[in-house]
């Protein structure tokens, strides 16, 4: 019998210290992969935003990183920057694109972006709003 059973332990063993080392994400949820200013938030910003704030109108700078970086709201609305790195729920930026935002219209006027564009922002900027 123990000529028997050792073998068998063995090759179970052996087996299941296999699936150990190759475990397999079954968990239904994609990797998180980070969000690139270059490739995910300047095409956002270049074709629904500079049209109105390329050029910083309204206080607000969206013709390129360092440009919104620097973006300030007035004392009278937000009183301080539109991009908060690291917390997209204190961002202006992300409360101007959402519906009902604390001062102002949404943005952009006449249309708004979809959801999967401002979950991009908002991800950015907790991200640490790079620029990557």
């Amino acid at each position: 019998m123990k000529k028997i059973l050792f073998p068998f332990l063995l090759l179970l063993f052996i087996s299941t210290s296999n699936c150990l080392t190759n475990v397999e994400d079954n968990t239904g949820e994609d990797p998180v992969i980070p969000v690139s200013f270059l490739t995910d938030i300047q095409p956002i910003m270049q074709s629904r935003c500079n049209s109105c704030h390329g050029a910083g109108q309204s206080g607000f700078n969206s013709s390129g990183h360092a440009e919104i970086m620097a973006s300030v709201s007035p004392s009278n609305r937000y009183n301080g920057p539109y991009v908060i790195a690291g917390d997209a729920a204190s961002s202006p930026l992300i409360d101007k694109l959402e519906p009902n935002p604390d001062h102002g219209q949404r943005m952009p006027q006449g249309s708004s972006l979809s959801g999967d564009d401002i979950n991009k922002i908002r991800a950015w900027i907790n991200e640490g709003a790079l620029n990557n």
